[in-house]
């Protein structure tokens, strides 16, 4: 399948704007957690989410914003002529699939392997993100493929401790319990429809064991950390080819483990019982690297050493986030997300001066040259107005005051400054100039003023 290069073109350049404008949110992010570093987990948490949840959708914003230009970068490609396509789809073209002829034409003077380097980074992107995509999905459909034979757990001694736990997270809706021989550790399934599923060994645990267990996982529910793991992976996706966001991932489930762990310690549970509790989890799991579906289980996010540590240090803040303090954690990422989303690091003469500005006003007129001059004769002071344009800094209105002044072919003034065009820099009007002073010498025997 030929994949157009203007659109991938505006895809490359878009794509470089993002991954720029993506880590300077991070780095805002990262900021806030540097500031706020004797904070909670639950703090650091939500403001991993926040930063996860800007730079899914920071794309979006980027396209339908208008763009405010810093010119930092003066060309981003070396074989293609970016600025010739179109840096992003106005709301007006959004539905226009046309290539970008002028891309053709501009890079036709690099090598070929240059200008064929914006195809080879869109396809390098959707071969990543695809493989991305099915690596998760990977994780995911093997986690589900053990909890499939996962049986309800019905008795009175699990009904009754689900129920009260629930009720003291303040957890409303349904969770259902299930208990499976195919995995060694709890975990949650489901989005909407919570499910905890124990190990086939949970049978044996003591009261105690089973409500920290179940306090952890329900943790996770009351936080809704499987709806929120679901833009996490779509980051991942996106920015497959970006290590921080992979490290920002991981931070993340790391902190969500460590505000589960803080949510179980609030409730009461003493930190050497707890602790001890998940050294008995460890060595039934054994010290073997993770297989996929663990990697894909929301309950699974942080080492055993860290989270033993933060579990017996007194002196770590463990208090729950305030509303008012993640509204301010919220316009913070958010304002930072509005302000980046217009910026493009690309220049665009029509944005670096005034200057530049009239000019790129009069390659707008310069394409209306033809059809506002006469069909077969000139005045004086038009020709005048056109032998100006052809010294004009735009191509595009050299281009068409050379082809508005190919109607007069008898005029000596006319050959005279056409023929000192034929040194332009721009190829195009060059050949133009030519092909136009060939008409003439061919249908005239005018000879120029010396």
């Amino acid at each position: 399948m030929e994949i157009d290069p203007g659109f991938a073109a505006w895809f490359t350049k878009l794509a470089i704007d993002i991954l720029v404008k993506s880590a300077v949110l991070l780095a805002v992010c990262g900021l806030i957690l540097k500031i706020f570093r004797y904070r909670a987990a639950s703090f650091h948490s939500l403001a991993l989410n926040f930063a996860v949840f800007g730079i899914v959708l920071l794309p979006f914003f980027s396209i339908i914003t208008p763009e405010w230009r810093v010119s930092l970068l003066a060309a981003p490609v070396a074989g293609v002529n970016l600025n010739s396509a179109q840096t992003a789809p106005p709301a007006a073209n959004l539905k226009s699939t046309a290539p970008d002829k002028s891309l053709a034409e501009n890079s036709s003077k690099w090598p070929a392997a240059l200008q064929r380097w914006p195809i080879w980074f869109l396809s390098a992107w959707i071969m990543g993100a695809i493989g991305s995509l099915l690596w998760l999905l990977l994780g995911d459909i093997s986690l589900r493929w053990l909890l499939r034979k996962a049986l309800p757990l019905r008795g009175d001694r699990y009904m009754a401790l689900l129920e009260e736990l629930c009720k003291e997270a303040g957890i409303d809706r349904t969770v259902q319990l299930y208990q499976s021989r195919e995995i060694n550790t709890a975990v949650i399934s489901g989005v909407f429809r919570n499910k905890v599923v124990l190990p086939q060994s949970s049978h044996q645990w003591s009261e105690q064991q089973l409500r920290i267990v179940l306090s952890h996982e329900l943790a996770h529910i009351r936080r809704r950390d499987s709806l929120i793991e679901i833009p996490a992976k779509i980051a991942l996706i996106l920015y497959w080819c970006n290590p921080l966001v992979w490290l920002i991932v991981r931070q993340l489930r790391i902190e969500r483990e460590r505000a589960c762990d803080n949510a179980v310690l609030n409730a009461g549970v003493k930190p050497s019982a707890y602790a001890a509790q998940l050294m008995e989890v460890a060595a039934d799991l054994g010290a073997f690297s993770k297989p996929l579906w663990r990697e894909a289980a929301i309950s699974e996010g942080s080492g055993l050493k860290d989270r033993l540590l933060c579990i017996l240090d007194p002196k770590l803040d463990r208090k729950p986030i305030r509303p008012h303090t993640a509204a301010v954690v919220a316009m913070l990422i958010a304002a930072a997300l509005l302000f980046l989303s217009p910026v493009t690091i690309w220049c665009d003469n029509s944005y670096q001066s005034q200057r530049v500005a009239s000019k790129a006003e009069s390659c707008n007129r310069g394409h209306t040259i033809q059809i506002s001059a006469p069909a077969k004769t000139l005045s004086n002071q038009r020709i005048t107005e056109l032998i100006t344009q052809i010294n004009d800094e735009c191509k595009d209105v050299r281009f068409d005051a050379v082809n508005a002044l190919s109607i007069e072919n008898h005029n000596p003034r006319i050959v005279t400054a056409l023929r000192k065009t034929l040194q332009d820099p721009m190829p195009e009007v060059r050949q133009k100039d030519a092909e136009v002073l060939s008409e003439i010498d061919n249908n005239s025997d005018v000879k120029p003023n010396k």
